[in-house]
């Protein structure tokens, strides 16, 4: 008992741990801030320096220290997925050779500007004043400004030092202005660049966000626009003008470069159109898929119902038991209430005995006592067999609902079920019913799958997504001993998530059932929900929507290759049979509701209510058995509140606790349990305090900044 409460003790303190993170990560959301507009007016000098003075609009919700920005001046400016001929134009060429007069202000109410002090160094609180950090690639402009709940527009001005470069036949300026390290939405972006000089026709080129534009304003200026920039999109810019811009420069290329620039950027627009095409055959692979497995629907799973005149329900009743019946019935493998199904007609048929023995206390009028009859256990088929041993467990006589309260919770239900599975589909198969798809078939099945996944991996590569990020595989291999210390925290955190999917699993599956028992039917809407899940979470919080294509595509390809075992034929002598069961199913549905006196005339309930248990039909008759009050064994045991639910719900705690999703969630509950427990007694109260630290919110992307040198922002 002391060792229940302290496990009890211990997860609380671990609820409430949780609780009050969720809490703080709730703060912490929301203390957040965003770039409302970014302003870049880029001045090119006759010397090929390119002047920068760029506005942002912050307006920061809770309170911030100031901001910080990176100037990458030793960088390709753009991504050499997008501009494919850097093997006749040098990266190098593109970079600038320094970034030099740096001024920062910040423009008040009154539009007037209010200058910074640049120091060499600054500590949180300060105000008014900015730091520079040059490293061998890149410059961080730190500039503190406590704000809380406020808007603030900086101004940041820079040369870059001899970006521009002197072909022999044009000038080009090319430059990444918006890099991948911002770190949040920019929603608007207007960036305007200026020639002085030009006196000839210009030319441009935007790269980054589909919705951008880019014109030629007039002869000295050009510009480029876009709205919603998101976090770690780039915004690239590429003009040719003329050589008189920028006379003075002495970074000369030697090429005669306008056409090679032209065969560039139609490169460009060209892997834009293939992966457009691209991202159309997906979905056209997809919808063909789709209709491949309409069509083996059709042939492999659809059967003809052939209209019965002359059905003689008692030859149906020799031949299949309820089980079986229910099966070819539903084109289905068995489910849980056909044990109960089974149970109710060996007790009609006396193979099982009942005997309700009244009782004086407890919440029941009586006791439901089951007892084997040796004499008649010759005459049961396997599966009537498997379930009767089942169910007697070794035993000559039992409680009925006590032994279906536990037969869930036995350690090998779930194994016994499928074996209970494995003797009926033999009998249905004997039967010439439910024949699955052919071997070759499912095989052909698999290779499409395979061949599926090649084609996503393949259109993912392709749109410039590394499938191997040595960058994620450092970070993931940092985090490891982080894993192992917050490990309990873990497995809480990860069991809530699964039990709300194991939980939601089993309602779909329960109120399916309540039309079908297919599988073929089950798995297929599961697949869809979980895959309906991700493709509206891709397109809300992914910046790529062309994954939704592979998503698609993915969930097809699952689908056939889960449910194409699942389709189910009858040969052509079974269609009789399977005509007449659906034909049986209908005849009990519209029995129930016969008079009264038609009703007593035969014997309805140890012949039907088996049969309309499997077929998943009988909460009419029961309805109307209870409406008659017969005096019968049967009447009373579904006049018992527990039958009744096992009934109504169709057996449903056996799956509650029997299916193998739920018996892992409670090994995971138990093994938690434990390991909470030993990390518990493990723990000390002594020990040696460690000192804390801190840093700007751009956190770790420092530690990148060396690697992928383009250019970024945010607050801290």
């Amino acid at each position: 008992m002391r060792k229940k409460l302290n496990l009890i003790s211990i997860f609380l303190f671990f609820f409430f741990v949780i609780l009050f993170w969720i809490a703080g990560t709730n703060y912490i959301e929301a203390k957040s801030y965003t770039i409302e507009n970014m302003d870049i007016e880029a001045t090119v000098q006759k010397n090929g320096t390119v002047s920068i003075k760029q506005t942002l609009t912050y307006h920061f919700s809770g309170s911030y220290n100031g901001i910080y920005i990176t100037i990458p001046y030793q960088s390709t400016p753009i991504t050499e997925e997008e501009v494919s001929l850097h093997s006749i134009i040098p990266d190098n060429l593109y970079n600038a050779t320094n970034v030099d007069n740096i001024s920062v202000s910040e423009i008040l109410d009154s539009n007037s500007l209010k200058n910074y002090l640049k120091v060499s160094f600054a500590s949180i609180g300060d105000n008014h004043v900015y730091k520079v950090q040059k490293d061998s690639s890149i410059f961080t402009i730190q500039v503190f400004a406590p704000a809380n709940n406020t808007k603030k527009t900086f101004q940041i001005q820079y040369d870059l030092t001899n970006l521009c470069v002197k072909h022999k036949d044009v000038g080009e300026l090319y430059y990444n202005f918006i890099g991948g390290k911002w770190d949040t939405d920019i929603q608007n972006l207007n960036i305007d660049v200026f020639l002085p000089e030009n006196n000839s026709e210009l030319m441009v080129w935007g790269h980054g966000p589909s919705q951008g534009t880019s014109k030629i304003v007039n002869q000295n200026q050009v510009n480029f626009s876009i709205r919603d920039v998101k976090k770690g999109q780039y915004v690239a810019g590429r003009v040719l003008f003329d050589l008189s811009n920028i006379s003075d420069s002495t970074k000369t290329s030697n090429l005669v470069a306008k056409n090679i620039i032209l065969e560039d950027e139609e490169a460009v627009l060209h892997r834009q159109r293939q992966k457009d095409q691209f991202t159309f055959a997906v979905v056209i692979f997809a919808i063909v898929l789709l209709f491949y497995w309409f069509i083996l629907l059709w042939i492999f799973e659809r059967d003809k119902k052939y209209p019965i005149s002359n059905l003689d329900p008692e030859k149906l009743f020799q031949k299949y038991n309820p089980m079986v019946a229910g099966c070819i019935q539903g084109g289905r493998d068995i489910l849980a209430r056909d044990l109960i199904a089974v149970i109710l007609n060996l007790i009609e048929k006396k193979q099982i005995l009942l005997e309700l023995i009244p009782t004086a206390t407890g919440k029941e009028n009586y006791l439901y006592m089951i007892q084997k009859n040796p004499e008649t256990e010759i005459l049961l088929d396997p599966s009537e067999r498997y379930v009767y041993d089942w169910i007697f467990g070794g035993k000559e006589k039992i409680n009925l609902n006590n032994r279906l309260k536990e037969i869930s919770k036995e350690a090998k239900a779930n194994q016994k079920f499928k074996e209970l599975n494995h003797i009926v589909e033999t009998q249905v198969y004997e039967a010439n019913a439910n024949k699955k798809t052919p071997t070759i078939l499912r095989v052909f099945n698999w290779f499409v799958f395979v061949i599926a996944v090649i084609v996503i991996l393949r259109h993912i590569a392709f749109n410039g997504v590394e499938l191997f990020d040595s960058g994620l595989l450092e970070f993931t291999v940092t985090l490891i001993p982080y894993i192992f210390v917050l490990f309990p925290i873990i497995l809480l955190l990860f069991y809530l998530p699964l039990q709300l999917i194991i939980s939601l699993r089993h309602k779909i599956n329960k109120t399916i059932q309540r039309f079908t028992g297919k599988r073929l039917v089950t798995t297929t809407v599961a697949i869809l929900l979980i895959f309906a899940v991700i493709i509206t979470l891709t397109a809300f919080l992914a910046d790529d929507k062309y994954l939704i294509a592979d998503e698609l595509l993915l969930c097809i390809a699952t689908i056939l290759v889960l449910t194409d075992n699942l389709m189910l034929k009858n040969k052509v002598t079974a269609i009789e049979d399977f005509s007449k069961l659906n034909a049986l199913k209908d005849y009990i549905e519209e029995y129930s509701l016969l008079e009264e006196k038609d009703v007593e005339q035969v014997t309805l309930w140890g012949k039907y209510l088996a049969y309309a248990v499997s077929f998943g039909v009988s909460e009419k008759i029961i309805k109307r058995i209870k409406e008659l009050h017969l005096d019968d064994d049967i009447e009373g045991l579904l006049n018992n509140e527990f039958f009744s639910n096992v009934l109504s719900s169709g057996f449903s705690d056996f799956y509650l606790y029997a299916s193998l999703d739920r018996r892992f969630l409670k090994s995971y509950r138990s093994g938690m349990g434990k390991l909470i427990t030993s990390y518990g007694s493990g723990s000390s109260s002594g020990g040696h305090s460690r000192g804390s630290g801190g840093g700007f919110s751009g956190g770790g992307r420092f530690f990148w900044w060396w690697r992928s040198p383009v250019d970024g922002g945010g607050a801290f």
